[in-house]
């Protein structure tokens, strides 16, 4: 078996993607392991439950502001300085010659890149070890919101064009994101692993629930943009319906203010809940009957891609209201017993799906169980990831 290492500017808690790949490599015999950087300190917190259990090895690159303030301080500067003076490869990843000396001084067999701030020390160390690369899109990185809104496509683009031509393999989050890349670099070989989750953390088999009709929405943070206010909109043509909405996210005083007071009557009631790990958050999804996925499709990459939150709520046994994006409707067309289809700019698209469900709760537990059953055998990490581990397989023979 061989040595793969994985890099990334992210850390293992907040980038599950990432952590679910080096998994999925270990547990088929590979040994892994992964270099990261310390972004904030809830997650480094979260982390710490992570290697505990992690069968791979693991290193911080780029210091920490508390236990290695120095080294920390010196790599933002240098990636400010890098910014400053329009060396965009280097400004977007800190310590990028640590993590060549780290990988030399490890010998891996193949490297995997997470993350568009990795693609050029992803090249580098495929360059100077000699060894294949692979890169893994989670997003159309070029239509990603944060490239989109600070006006920085351009940079991305170039990133990806001089990466591109350097990688052996390249795996996307959805279907229709690795049909995107394939259009743009037809030489690449492409192949898409989508973003199930591992069906360790499934539920017990969904049981029947009373009182409010129990919906939920999750995500790392809580924020304006995300659907969320439609969605509340909607309920105000559906007053006479009790509701318990649970939002699991780290949310600001502004944003849980703004979406309290959306809420139009007594009926309707929103609990917040802080982030927790995947297996306490399935726990409390299996609360609920109802798991709202509400992309927005702008920029491209939300219109392409296929939310977590699709494979996340099947193992927790809750149905699925999904909004219309190109990468949504696709998935729904593949899995239709797994939810239905909501319209975010049409109001009564969500009152009638509401109604629905509390109306004929029979047939929603009945579809929740069908839902958790098609988790249980195919929508989940452990079917998805033989795809990444075969591409491995094939890439290291090449």
């Amino acid at each position: 078996m061989a040595r793969i290492l994985i890099i990334t500017n992210k850390q293992p808690s907040s980038n599950p993607r990432m952590r679910k790949s080096a998994d999925a490599l270990a547990r088929a015999g590979h040994e892994v392991r992964v270099l990261y950087m310390y972004n904030v300190e809830w997650a480094a917190h979260a982390d710490e439950e992570i290697f505990e259990q992690a069968q791979w090895s693991w290193k911080m690159i780029g210091g920490h502001p508390i236990h290695r303030p120095l080294e920390y301080f010196w790599s933002r500067l240098l990636r400010k300085g890098f910014e400053w003076i329009g060396h965009q490869t280097r400004a977007q990843f800190r310590s990028f010659n640590r993590f060549i000396r780290e990988a030399k001084r490890w010998n891996p067999d193949l490297v995997i890149g997470h993350n568009p701030g990795s693609l050029a020390p992803l090249v580098a160390i495929g360059e100077k070890l000699g060894i294949p690369t692979i890169f893994d899109a989670e997003d159309f990185h070029r239509g990603e919101v944060y490239w989109v809104e600070q006006k920085k496509v351009d940079i991305i683009i170039e990133i990806e064009n001089r990466a591109f031509r350097n990688i052996h393999a390249l795996t996307a989050a959805s279907p229709l994101i690795a049909e995107s890349y394939r259009k743009l670099y037809p030489n690449l070989y492409t192949i898409d692993v989508n973003n199930a989750f591992s069906k360790n953390i499934l539920a017990q088999s969904p049981e029947p629930k009373t009182g409010g009709l129990k919906v939920v929405w999750f995500s790392q943070v809580t924020g304006l943009g995300r659907g969320l206010q439609e969605f509340l909109h909607g309920l105000t043509f559906v007053q006479h319906i009790p509701i318990d909405l649970g939002i699991i996210g780290a949310v600001t005083a502004e944003v849980k203010n703004e979406l309290e007071s959306l809420i139009s009557t007594d009926y309707h009631k929103i609990k917040f809940i802080l982030p927790v790990p995947e297996s306490a958050l399935i726990e409390i999804l299996a609360f609920y009957e109802i798991g709202l996925t509400l992309e927005i499709p702008f920029p491209e990459s939300r219109d392409i891609c296929r939310a977590n939150k699709l494979y996340t709520y099947p193992l927790a046994g809750c149905y699925n209201l999904i909004s219309k994006t190109k990468g949504q409707k696709q998935f729904l067309k593949e899995w239709p017993m797994t939810g239905r289809l909501i319209d975010l700019t049409t109001p009564q698209s969500i009152a009638e799906a509401i109604e629905w469900a509390y109306q004929h709760r029979d047939e929603l537990l009945q579809k929740r169980r069908e839902s958790w059953e098609v988790a249980k055998t195919q929508l989940n990490w452990e079917v998805e990831s033989t795809k990444l581990i075969e591409l491995v397989q094939k890439v290291l023979r090449s």
